[in-house]
Order: structure tokens, then sequence, then C-alpha cells
């Protein structure tokens, strides 16, 4: 991938506990807490909030820049991504700054409802915004994210740069593999609509033109295995309809195993996954995005 003297790289994660490694913790030499130079990010301080005129990038550091819950200094793609960034920048690179939005919440999925309310990432739930941790924050996740994606491209660009997303990370299936049923018999329109909305915020069309948009094959043994099968069906059946979706499948790297339940990739409880998966999510938007130009 190539940029223009005038790209601002823009990275976002999204989704449930996956999408911000929950249960993980960086080690302390990884935490970042001096803001880093060439890597933005935005603030729960600034930015967590409906209505803004604009939003406020600051120095990107491993805390307090999820959007959505309140768990901080864990071992995620965008905490392991952005340190690579502005590694490679301070070893002599010649890269732009990188921009990056992070919003999620554990055990969140995209169903209108199911026994404990309405899912946090649902389009159609009312306005929401409760900050805090998991269990104590309830925010609707989709409208706040489509107004912050918004005004991210509209500022940067009137910074006179060129919003260049390198990758849009939807880390989330757990929830529509628990739930089932009606939720996963609707889960293929309501992941349309949810994921046009987020192209739309960005500038695309319906099929997510220009920007790379990466799904996570469901490998948890814990959920009723034709309920994984039909999400990672559905999944796979994106790679037709957007037109760069990718599908990142542990189960292709070396860390998967033939251990019951864990795989080595997830922790004891088989669904979350372990700071090396996590490392290796990192290194697949790594890889990516400077693969032809190495």
């Amino acid at each position: 991938m190539e940029f223009a003297k005038n790209a601002a790289p823009i990275l976002i994660v999204l989704g449930q506990s996956n999408a911000h490694a929950h249960a993980t913790h960086l080690p302390e030499d990884e935490i970042i807490t001096t803001p880093l130079k060439n890597v933005h990010g935005l603030t729960r301080e600034y930015n967590q909030a409906y209505g803004l005129d604009d939003v406020t990038w600051t120095g990107f550091t491993t805390g307090g820049m999820n959007l959505g819950e309140t768990q901080d200094d864990t071992c995620c793609l965008a905490n392991v991504f952005a340190k690579k960034w502005q590694d490679a920048i301070d070893d002599g690179h010649d890269l732009p700054d990188l921009y990056v939005i992070q919003i999620s919440i554990g055990a969140q999925g995209i169903a209108q409802f199911e026994t404990n309310g309405w899912n946090m990432w649902c389009p159609f739930r009312e306005l929401k915004l409760k900050p805090g941790k998991l269990g104590e924050c309830d925010i609707s996740l989709y409208p706040l994210t489509t107004e912050i994606l918004s005004l991210a491209v509209m500022n940067l660009t009137m910074q006179g740069k060129k919003p260049q997303v390198i990758g849009l990370h939807w880390n989330q299936w757990e929830t529509e593999c628990h739930t089932g049923s009606k939720a996963l018999n609707e889960a293929k329109a309501n992941y349309e609509n949810l994921f046009w909305g987020l192209f739309t915020a960005l500038g695309s069309d319906k099929t997510g033109r220009g920007i790379p948009f990466y799904l996570y094959r469901a490998l948890s043994e814990n959920y009723e295995p034709s309920r994984v099968e039909r999400l990672n069906g559905i999944f796979d059946g994106f790679r037709e309809s957007f037109a760069d979706c990718r599908i990142i499948d542990l189960k292709e790297t070396e860390l998967y195993t033939d251990e019951p339940k864990l795989h080595g990739i997830f922790l004891p409880d088989g669904v979350h996954y372990t700071p090396e998966a996590h490392r290796a999510f990192a290194d697949r938007q790594w890889q990516d995005v400077f693969a032809v130009n190495e």
C-alpha cells in the first residue's frame, strides 16, 4: 500500500469483547502513557458523546481510547499496531501519521432484542450514553460510531489530508453464535444494514469500495457447532458482496493447534483470544499494508 504525501491512514477496530482483547494485559514495558508523536487516537474524555461538532485527536496511549467500555492497556490489535507504527517511524521509515478509532463493548451483538435487553450494536436502539466498565456502561454504539467516523473523515479532510482507511475491523461474532434463533436467522440482513451504515459514514458506497474490511472467522467450540457454521457462512458470503472483504482465520496460522477447546488461541474460557492471537491480528494488518513494499 502506497501513501500520498498528505495521506491520513486510519485504523478502525469495532466489535465486542475480542475487539479490545478482554482479559488480557500488556506487559509493563508496552503500556503507552506518554502520548505517541505520530499516532493519534480519540479519547473518551473528548469524544465519547453524541452531537459533537468535531472530533479531537490526541497522541495515542493505551488507556482511555476505546469509546465503548473502560478496559484499558490490553494486548489488542489497536494498541499493538500503534506501537509498531510509531517504532517504524522512529527507525527512519517514511510513513504518514496514523489515526486510530476504537469502539467496543463486551457481550454486545447486533440483534434488536434478546433476554438481557437490546443489544448495544443494534442500529435501531434509542440513544443512550452511560460511560463505564463492562456491566455498567450503556451506550448505543451504532449511532455513536457512525457519527464519530463521519466526523473523523471530515476533520482530516479539513486539515488538508486525504483520509485512507487501512483497515476496518469488525471483531464480533460471539453473541450471534450464543443467541442463535431469531438473532441468527436475521443476522445476514442485520449485518448488511450495519456495515452499509459504517461504509456510508466513511464516504464509501454499499460495497465498501476503497475500504479494506476485516471479519473474523468464529472458531470457538463453546457454541452449538451448527450456529458457528451458519455465522461463518454469512461472513464468507460477504466476500462476494463487499469490494474488499477479508476473513482473518487463525486456523491458517502457526498458533492454531489440536488442543481441545483452546487450540492455542483462546484463554481458558474458550471464547476470548490470547495475547498472542491479538498480536497475530496486528501482524496480519501490518503485512497487508506493507507486503507490497517489502
